[in-house]
């Protein structure tokens, strides 16, 4: 009987030890702002996001931006276009 009790309160310990599952973030959405930047923003989960976009050059190849920075939940993140790039196809990268 004792070693049922305590293999049970080694189980309850365990699991209260136990840290809780991270879940990416979710609920986001992106938007653009002024004619270079994309924006994005995730409102639950936990770890962090960027917002990418594509990038439209006249007469050059597109190429992708992503912030530089990984974001917390409820923050808003920004890629922005250089050499007169246009944005397009906005997403959000999770980790």
């Amino acid at each position: 009987m004792s070693l049922i009790s305590s293999t049970a309160l080694g189980l309850g310990l365990a699991v209260a030890g136990a840290t809780p599952a991270t879940a990416d973030p979710y609920d986001c959405s992106t938007w653009y702002k002024s004619g270079t930047t994309a924006a994005g923003t995730c409102t639950n989960g936990t770890g962090e996001f960027r917002v990418y976009t594509r990038c439209d050059r006249f007469l050059a190849q597109d190429y992708t931006v992503y912030d530089p920075t990984w974001r917390r939940v409820g923050t808003t993140s920004t890629a922005i276009c250089h050499s007169g790039g246009k944005p397009y196809g906005a997403g959000i990268q999770v980790h």
